[in-house]
């Protein structure tokens, strides 16, 4: 499977897209995700990589709340956000990465390419 990222992106622009990503989701049907922190967060090693679910509607509400307690910072920690059929990452090298089978992929690829943030294909996960 493909993955797709961006060239580093501005916090906003990060937060944009998720915020973009979140509201196609819903308009198809789906309502839940699972988030989980990984590297460059500030939490226990433990404690990274571990899904919780997360309402879509209330996503960036939840990243601000970590955000606030120290968690993560939306740019320097990975945050993953999986449905069933696509996976949408913020990197803690400040690009985003989308992945899966949803139709959904390649339209965030061609909005990607559209607002200029040069997305190049990444190999596949091993």
């Amino acid at each position: 499977m493909i993955e797709h990222r961006t060239h580093p992106l501005s916090r906003e622009l990060m937060l944009a897209e998720l915020t973009e990503i979140c509201a196609k989701l819903v308009a198809t049907g789906v309502e839940r995700a699972a988030v989980s922190f990984g590297w460059d967060s500030n939490l226990d090693i433990d404690d990274m990589w571990v899904d919780v679910e997360v309402a879509l509607t209330a996503l960036p509400e939840y990243l601000a709340n970590a955000e606030s307690a120290g968690s993560i910072e939306v740019g320097k920690a990975d945050i993953f956000i999986k449905t069933e059929d696509i996976e949408f990452t913020l990197c803690h090298e400040s690009d985003l990465h989308v992945t899966g089978s949803s139709p959904l992929v390649a339209e965030t690829r061609s909005r990607w390419s559209n607002l200029g943030y040069e997305p190049y294909p990444v190999g596949p996960r091993v």
